[in-house]
């Protein structure tokens, strides 16, 4: 990349070409202040609080959307520039309600209020507006005051550029503009203006035009603890921040540091109540049709004795231990040391479908350990992406995303392979829709195009055409592209699917030792870290081989528990959802609330909610982020890892874990990387 030299406020520096001038500034410690401005978003220029003179122009220009040149002499701050921001900043509280500051929730973290403090600005009279503003809250996730809206655009620009759904408009002349959900001439619901309530809008918001429901509890934004965490709504493990008051979670937001393409979804963001129910205070023995509450120690110690007195009187195989997904490494790598090494049975799922396994084995087999794949943000520098399957919106959507960023503000080429109804926005796509399956024909005739051999056999099978498999190669075939696989896939693909799958990586380039541009999304949430450590039926720690002793997958559990084979389950986290089968002697599951416990479970262990959770966990780029809590637990028992450390002490095992770093060291010792 050149760079070129260029003077601002008389210190000489460098920057690369191409570099905006606020950049460039503020690379150097240079300080222009912004109110538009955002650095997950492209640059706006609308406030044109950040202008700056540039010898030889004759007017201010702004520095946000500007490049530098070389030979550039620049001034940010001259008596003039000051005066223009002063004016600039009147302008804004002249229709902004100032005088509710002093009970506003974003007081001390306001931009505005930030800007005319430093700027010392006289406060204006109130402009009177014809049209009245309006403070909404017609959805249960999303406030608009339009009192406070500042005009910056930046809820207009993220709507656009991150899910791509136009939500919002600007409309109206001067002192009467506003920023409203828009949709066919007239202003409506957000919800009928297409909005999915990812909260990207409510992030980038300087004000508090829009704020998440319930945002007015709980303090001040300064006050509030915050604690670095992971997402466990789906394999994707978006990155986040929770923001707690006491023991009550407030808001959840993405960390100011981080990629531009680093959101959250609906669920992440705006779950907060559902991802943080009041848990069950204490376990619950069923007595007949009712439940009672008894001591923790008896419940470990009766839960304990009854699985190792069916172990003893049927056998390992009668046993099996199940997870919901959304445990942290730690807790899944403790949970397949109980079943293995404790119980003795190789019955263990903790959530990792047996295809997705698979698929996970075998690229890892050719990329060798330790390399990440694609990731949200890398995709947006894809010429390519084919995306696998259907239901990517629903099941990950910021992966959906990206995907569509990648086609509309970057050079990708959208191909869908049975993509169904997934919204798109793409400047160019290419829909491909093998014949029900058919699916392992297509991706051997996209290998086989890739390959530059025949395709009409392949063709023939999957029930399309030659020209489409040989679009799709022609697009994979770039320098740059990456295959993201839905969990759909993985609901009905079989071996076939799977090796096809891996075979047309391999020929594109996607799959190399040592790179990987496969994305792999599981509908269990730490699938990548659950297999890693032993918690799939098919492999052990590190995928260590079992000796052609499998265990059952919970689909096979569940069938072998209805005959009888299976006559005690451990089911941790609402692993076991259904309700207990008849042939079934014993059901001892973790529950967050009584309501979402199994129908006729023997003994109901509480469980922490996955907001709470301390730990480690993987997400499906194969990355390892550690999820921390700023929320106490009232309810004075154990963290989930340390109930199966419990669990193993009751069984006679002796396990001196003290803390989790304790296990993350045995995990390095037996796993390394």
């Amino acid at each position: 990349m050149k760079t070129v030299n260029l003077q601002i406020d008389g210190k000489k520096i460098f920057a690369e070409e191409g570099t905006t001038i606020l950049e460039a500034a503020r690379q150097n410690g240079i300080d222009i202040p912004t109110l538009c401005y955002h650095p997950r978003l492209a640059p706006l220029g609308h406030c044109r609080v950040c202008i700056v003179d540039i010898e030889g122009i004759d007017k201010p220009v702004t520095s946000c959307d500007n490049p530098v040149a070389a030979g550039m002499v620049i001034a940010t701050d001259t008596p003039e520039i000051q005066e223009m921001r002063n004016q600039i900043l009147v302008l804004s509280l002249s229709t902004h309600p100032y005088k509710d500051c002093l009970t506003c929730v974003r007081t001390g973290t306001c931009e505005l209020q930030e800007k005319a403090y430093n700027f010392k600005v006289d406060l204006p009279e109130q402009l009177e507006q014809e049209i009245p503003t309006e403070k909404s809250a017609d959805n249960p996730y999303i406030v608009r005051d339009e009192e406070k809206c500042i005009l910056c655009g930046r809820c207009i620009q993220v709507c656009r550029s991150g899910p791509g759904c136009f939500v919002y408009s600007m409309i109206g002349n001067g002192v009467n503009t506003r920023v409203v959900p828009y949709r066919d001439g007239k202003v409506v619901s957000m919800e009928e203006a297409g909005c999915i309530f990812c909260g990207q809008c409510v992030d980038v918001c300087p004000v508090a035009a829009l704020t998440e429901t319930g945002r007015t509890a709980g303090g001040r934004e300064w006050e509030l603890l915050q604690a670095p965490g992971v997402c466990v709504e789906c394999s994707l493990g978006c990155t986040l921040e929770r923001q707690a008051s006491g023991d009550e979670l407030i808001k959840v937001t993405v960390p100011a540091e981080g990629d531009k393409v680093s959101w959250l979804c609906k669920k992440g963001k705006f779950g907060v109540h559902e991802l943080d129910p009041k848990p069950a205070a204490a376990p619950l023995l069923r007595q007949g049709n009712e439940y009672k509450e008894i001591p923790y120690d008896e419940a470990v110690k009766q839960t304990a004795r009854t699985l190792l007195d069916i172990k003893k009187n049927s056998g390992p195989g009668a046993v099996a231990v199940l997870a919901s997904g959304k445990q942290s490494n730690e807790e899944g790598y403790l949970l397949q040391k109980l079943a293995r090494s404790v119980l003795g049975t190789a019955n263990v799922d903790l959530g990792v479908e047996k295809s997705w396994a698979q698929a996970y084995q075998g690229m890892l087999k050719i990329t060798g350990g330790g390399v990440c794949g694609p990731t949200p943000a890398s995709m947006q520098e894809c010429e390519a992406i084919i995306v696998i399957g259907s239901g990517l919106d629903e099941s990950h959507p910021v992966a959906a995303m990206a995907v569509q960023q990648a086609g509309r503000f970057g050079d990708a080429v959208i191909v869908r392979l049975a993509g169904g109804n997934d919204q798109s926005s793409a400047w160019e796509e290419i829909n491909i829709t093998p014949r029900p399956g058919g699916e392992a024909a297509a991706l051997e005739g996209i290998t086989a195009a890739i390959r530059g051999k025949d395709v009409s056999k392949a063709a023939r099978e999957a029930g399309i055409t030659a020209d489409e498999l040989k679009a799709a190669a022609g697009q994979l075939s770039k320098m740059r592209s990456c295959t993201v696989v839905s969990s759909s896939f993985f609901d009905s693909a079989d071996e076939k699917q799977i090796e096809a799958l891996l075979s047309m990586a391999e020929a594109s380039g996607q799959l190399e030792r040592g790179r990987s541009e496969l994305l792999l999304l599981s509908r269990f949430s730490n699938a990548a870290g659950t297999i890693v450590l032993g918690g799939s039926p098919l492999f052990g720690p590190g995928f260590t081989a079992l000796n052609g002793e499998a265990g059952l997958n919970r689909e096979e559990i569940a069938a072998a528990a209805k005959e009888g084979k299976v006559k005690g389950v451990l089911s941790i986290g609402n692993g076991f959802a259904d309700a207990k089968p008849g042939g079934l002697e014993f059901l001892a599951s973790s529950c967050l609330v009584r309501e979402e416990a199994p129908e006729n479970a023997d003994l109901l262990l509480p469980a922490q909610p996955a907001v709470r959770k301390r730990g480690a966990f993987t997400n499906s780029s194969g990355q390892t982020c550690f999820n921390e809590t700023a929320l106490p637990d009232a309810r004075n028992q154990p963290e989930d890892w340390k109930l199966i450390c419990d669990l193993a002490e009751a069984m006679g095992e002796k396990w001196n874990y003290t803390s989790l770093e304790d296990i993350r060291e045995e995990m390095r010792e037996l796993i390394p990387g």
